[in-house]
């Protein structure tokens, strides 16, 4: 059993403010853990991101390069990365549905991105390479469907994550990495019932709701989450799957939610659009161009400190790796003060106030 511990502190409404505790590291959540997909974030030094607690990493892009075993011979992912906060490894199982590929009943054929030759990812495979890779918390393989896709699908899809969750508990054996499972079911609430009490039963360490994010509404997303985290233990951690939209992490606080990822604020950055609190701008407008404010006044990041609007903006349209470092900087920063905010109003009962001077509707 790994050593993860969640306590829950405080609550208003169904939003949560609590600690999740694991290998001698903290996490205050609710929290967002922005992706490194290779081990690093696109174009930033994760050691700028002072305010964040874990990072996420990719098994699959791990499997195929430099491998688990070349990251385990360097002293694990931790080393290897050189961050000594938590580290979350998600399965591979979301690349099964954004990658060319064909599902067996053992697993998925992916075609390697790298040299275009086929293999097999199972969920054997992937609990062993995210056991070699040492990361904290790692995921279960799921199979992921469209989320419009039709009850006989979803239904698969559902029994497919139920076996191969059931193959990851008897498959794992690393004692200092604990291990999510995986919720299925698209917005179809009597199959997300089933996935979420098939994955309570087999008693995870914490619990993932998967295959959102991608093509519904806000509104569908919110429905679909306060009707699943009702089969959830309010003692183990929550997390939504591929979410990182300032107005969609709020809505997801709102239902309880503990736990978010996305590489949309980082997207984001690369293409010019800045979070400013409850707003954003493009600082590709030409309206900028001599402009000396920082992206946004109050905040503390690296980039509002030392660079203008004017000389962000002419970055970005001349020398765009410089461009991306400090635009990324800023939005996982601001997304990270909108957390704390929100853990904050949790904490002392004022989630909604709080909610209202992000959400103008």
């Amino acid at each position: 059993m790994s050593k993860l511990n969640f306590k829950l502190i405080q609550h208003d409404g169904k939003a949560r403010a609590g600690l999740l505790e694991l290998n001698d590291k903290e996490v205050l959540t609710p929290t967002f853990m922005p992706v490194a997909t290779k081990g690093a974030l696109k174009s930033t030094p994760h050691e700028m991101l002072d305010k964040t607690s874990v990072l996420l990493a990719n098994t699959y892009h791990l499997f195929l390069r430099p491998g688990a075993n070349v990251v385990n011979e360097l002293g694990g992912l931790h080393k290897f990365m050189n961050w000594d906060k938590i580290i979350l490894t998600d399965s591979g199982g979301f690349q099964g549905w954004s990658l060319p590929t064909k599902k067996t009943t053992d697993g998925i054929i992916f075609k390697n991105i790298y040299d275009g030759s086929s293999f097999l990812m199972t969920p054997e495979i992937s609990i062993k390479t995210q056991n070699l890779l040492g990361s904290d918390i790692a995921m279960i393989f799921d199979y992921v469907v469209d989320i419009d896709a039709s009850h006989d699908i979803q239904t698969d899809a559902i029994k497919t994550t139920d076996s191969w969750a059931r193959i990851a508990k008897e498959t794992h054996n690393n004692n200092n990495q604990a291990m999510f499972g995986i919720i299925q079911g698209g917005l179809i609430k009597n199959l997300r019932e089933q996935s979420a009490l098939s994955m309570v039963k087999l008693d995870f360490d914490g619990y993932a709701l998967g295959g959102l994010a991608l093509g519904e509404t806000r509104v569908e997303r919110k429905n679909i989450v306060n009707f699943t985290t009702e089969y959830l233990p309010t003692n183990k951690p929550r997390y939504v799957m591929g979410l990182g939209d300032t107005l969609g992490l709020i809505d997801l606080i709102e239902e309880g939610i503990d736990m978010f990822d996305c590489v949309w604020p980082a997207r984001l950055a690369r293409h010019g659009k800045l979070i400013t609190g409850n707003s954003y701008i493009n600082i590709k407008n030409q309206k900028y161009t001599e402009d000396s404010r920082p992206i946004y006044e109050s905040c503390p990041c690296f980039t509002c400190q030392n660079y203008s609007r004017g000389f962000l903006r002419h970055l970005l349209r001349n020398e765009q790796t410089s461009a991306w470092l400090y635009l990324t900087i800023h939005n996982l920063i601001q997304t990270e003060i909108m957390l704390d905010e929100a853990r904050k109003s949790i904490l002392e009962s004022d989630f909604e106030n709080f909610k209202k001077r992000y959400i103008n509707e």
